[in-house]
């Protein structure tokens, strides 16, 4: 995650101007005839929580809806947003905070699917504390292991202490190491509590340093901690583009739905089996992916409240992002209409 663009607003006026403009310009094309070939890109092919991508491609689905997909492999930029504004990429498949950075920059992208509502992560206490400290309001004053400032895991953390009612001020954020050293931090008093993904919280558990504290892997223990879900995984696209070619966007957003419909219906093990490249890298360790479907417990549609209550979170700490219209960085028009189907 990463939030550390300069900063400069359109007004919902300018965003008009440009979304009519464009429209009738260059991207004014013809709708896709069937078999479209298009480009996806993908910040992370082979990692858990971009899971749906490699499940939609191996079960046919990208097939089923006349599409031929190449799978890019890149983090989200400018430059893809670029790509997304002229049809060189069709979406890009990242977490949804990269809408807003593009928003504040004055490129309009929105997030037509929403595939994954937790963090995906879990919320450690130090072992020596374990039993001392009853709740989340607990976390005042304490240091906590994230990812920097511009990482998803400080959202989290930002987002925690704001739910039970504090400041982000109100605790200290310690730069991560690797597991080793944060291993040690949790041991030797330097940090209280750690936010990690699997398998490195399952290690921090093994080494008796950290036991769990809080779920954010699932939809239950993330409105817990953070009062509604929390939108991670997209599919988003340029909004000139996906409006000017719905019949593309809408069979693209047709895949996800119907891939997190297969999710819901079917074992870890068995959809283990079905992304071997997955399976093979970061979900070796069985407990990953057992963890990480529960983050797709979703039906593609954006939860209004969690995208405000998220978009507040970031405020917090890089405040200008506060300027941004929210409702314009998601649209549920796509899904609602495959979901009526």
């Amino acid at each position: 995650m990463h939030l550390n663009r300069p900063f400069c607003p359109l007004s919902r006026v300018a965003w008009r101007v440009a979304f009519v403009l464009a429209a009738v310009g260059s991207l004014a094309r013809a709708e896709p005839a069937a078999n479209t070939r298009i480009v996806l890109a993908v910040d992370g092919i082979k990692v858990v929580r971009n899971l749906p991508v490699l499940l939609a491609e191996h079960l046919g689905y990208f097939k089923d809806e006349g599409l031929t997909v190449t799978l890019m492999e890149t983090s989200a930029s400018a430059k893809v947003d670029g790509m997304l504004a002229d049809g060189r990429v069709a979406g890009m498949v990242a977490y949804y905070h990269h809408t807003i950075v593009a928003q504040s920059e004055g490129r309009a992208c929105e997030a037509v699917v929403t595939m994954a509502v937790t963090p995906g992560y879990e919320l450690l206490i130090a072992r020596r504390l374990q039993g001392s400290i009853a709740d989340l309001a607990g976390l005042k004053n304490r240091r906590i292991i994230t990812g920097g400032p511009h990482s998803a895991k400080s959202t989290v953390a930002n987002w925690l202490m704001l739910h039970q009612g504090l400041k982000i001020s109100d605790y200290t954020a310690i730069a991560p190491g690797d597991q080793a050293a944060n291993a040690g931090s949790l041991r030797n008093g330097e940090a209280d509590f750690i936010i990690a993904p699997e398998p490195d919280a399952g290690f921090y558990e093994t080494q008796g340093v950290a036991t769990g504290f809080a779920d954010l892997y699932s939809v239950a223990g993330t409105r817990q901690g953070l009062g509604t879900v929390f939108p991670s995984t997209v599919l988003y696209m340029s909004t000139v583009y996906a409006h000017t070619h719905p019949d593309l966007t809408r069979r693209l957003v047709a895949v996800f739905v119907r891939t997190l419909q297969f999710i819901g219906t079917h074992s870890p093990a068995e959809i283990a089996a079905l992304v071997p490249e997955i399976a093979a890298a970061e979900g070796s360790e069985p407990r990953v992916l057992a963890q990480g479907v529960k983050m797709f417990a979703a039906d593609g549609l954006m939860p209004a409240d969690a995208a405000r209550l998220e978009a507040a979170a970031i405020a917090a700490l890089f405040p200008d992002y506060a300027k941004v219209d929210i409702a314009t960085t998601y649209t549920n028009e796509f899904v609602a209409a495959v979901l009526k189907k």
